[in-house]
């Protein structure tokens, strides 16, 4: 109205018009036969070319480069005539395809996962059986093939412990790490399955290289990715030899390791990005991440690229190398496993570092001898048929409040829970399956931690 209280004349039709030709939402009206009778312009812009649409009155309809829009009607008339109108909902598409993608992952990954645990435990008695075998009298071609066989079963074994860490089901290890040697062995395993020519490849490791600190299976991991995506940059170069050079260094106290290859030019900026380069150098990134390193890559524009990993140096170890396992030395062990390999191996080792070692091979045997003698050590299976390790420890328990500081458990099945337990009650534990060093720096940890003031 105007100030003096007159109506304003306004052309309704026109503006109904106006306001139906602007609306930002694809709007038109429909015929009983679900023809475009009129039409705003988001709607012809957005449905170009489509003159019929489905008269449900609730649906999905995707268009080639519009996205994907959800279609609703509305009754006009007696006639048949609809009033349809389209909400973009192209970006709740994508991320109801991501949830489905997010569950068949998951699905997998318990499957996988299950797979893993049920592996674990073949797997530590291969590995223990050509231990034991390799500690005996061979001739040099058995126990290269001993050694072999055991090699494996330890690789195995470290994909298995992947699949359990990335799973959240173990912790990833934190030891001295041989860089040099795992690049020696992913180059080797790379030189048998490539074809001959395809590509050269150049060492140039530093012969001091201290060791790093990490979990060895995963970094192998990385430096694998980082040398298949070398390769994979080559094979999609054919105008050019291929070479490979790999240096390893330390820098500003870091141990470095460069990947240099001269295969298409790759974008730096989008290399760790998922799905850029078909060998996981995300999942690289993030590995390299939780080990308090860095993975970054240089590309000069057509000519290569170059990946570089940094790792953190490892502390010196006072208790590693010869001196590992004299804390054993005249102390009294009780070694507890139903499978009597692993109780065979254990005594084995233990004894040639000058413990004396007893066995049993169930929970009621152990508890009947543990009764009657004091064991500076006792090394049990956590899972026994019968009396278990844990029912074991709580009846030792419930005779001396202290044996939990002796009592060293191994298993194969290390759960979130059970660690979490472990930590709590202040007990130590050994992953199965589990080398010979592994074990004695199992011991020692825990004879050093008797010995600290308080404990």
């Amino acid at each position: 109205m105007f100030k003096d209280g007159a109506a304003i004349a306004v052309d309704t039709a026109q503006l109904i018009s106006t306001m139906f030709a602007l609306l930002p939402v694809p709007v038109a009206i429909l015929d009983d036969r679900g023809r475009v009778l009129v039409s705003n312009s988001s709607f012809s812009e957005t449905f170009q070319g489509i003159a019929n649409l489905p008269s449900e009155a609730q649906h999905e309809v995707h268009v080639a480069g519009r996205g994907t829009f959800q279609i609703q009607t509305l009754p006009l008339n007696d006639l048949g005539f609809q009033l349809i109108f389209a909400m973009d909902v192209s970006d709740e598409v994508q991320l109801r395809k991501q949830i489905t993608h997010l569950e068949k992952m998951a699905a997998v990954g318990r499957v996988l996962t299950g797979v893993a645990n049920e592996l674990g435990t073949p797997l530590a008695d291969i590995a223990s059986y050509a231990m034991l075998v390799d500690r005996s009298n061979l001739n040099p071609e058995v126990r290269q093939m001993v050694g072999s066989m055991l090699t494996k079963a330890e690789r195995a074994t470290s994909l298995v412990q992947n699949l359990l860490t990335l799973a959240g089901i173990t912790a990833p290890k934190r030891v001295a790490v041989d860089l040099n040697a795992i690049v020696r062995d992913v180059v080797e395993r790379c030189g048998r399955r490539q074809r001959t020519g395809q590509f050269d490849i150049t060492l140039d490791l530093d012969s001091d290289l201290p060791r790093a600190l990490g979990d060895p299976s995963q970094i192998e991991q990385v430096v694998n990715g980082i040398l298949l995506n070398a390769q994979d940059s080559i094979a999609s170069a054919q105008s050019r030899p291929g070479s490979i050079q790999i240096r390893t260094c330390v820098r500003t106290g870091r141990i470095q390791l460069h990947v240099c290859d001269n295969g298409y030019g790759r974008d730096a900026a989008r290399i760790f990005e998922p799905n850029q380069n078909g060998v996981g150098l995300n999942i690289c990134a993030e590995i390299v991440k939780d080990h308090g390193g860095e993975l970054y890559a240089w590309s000069a524009y057509g000519s290569g690229a170059t990946l570089t990993l940094e790792l953190p140096l490892s502390e010196p170890d006072s208790n590693s190398g010869a001196g590992m396992g004299r804390c054993l030395r005249g102390k009294n062990v009780m070694v507890v496993d139903d499978q009597i390999h692993i109780t065979e191996f254990v005594y084995d080792v233990l004894t040639r570092h000058g413990a004396r070692v007893q066995i049993a091979n169930s929970g009621a045997e152990a508890y009947e001898k543990m009764r009657d003698a004091h064991y500076d050590l006792i090394v049990c299976d956590q899972h026994m048929p019968g009396l278990s390790g844990e029912s074991l420890y709580r009846l030792m328990e419930s005779h001396d409040p202290t044996v939990g500081e002796r009592f060293l458990f191994v298993t194969g099945d290390i759960v979130p829970s059970n660690r979490q337990a472990y930590s709590q009650n202040g007990l130590s534990y050994l992953r199965k399956p589990f080398r010979i060093q592994e074990l004695l720096e199992a011991v020692d940890q825990l004879f050093s931690r008797k010995q600290q003031p308080g404990s």
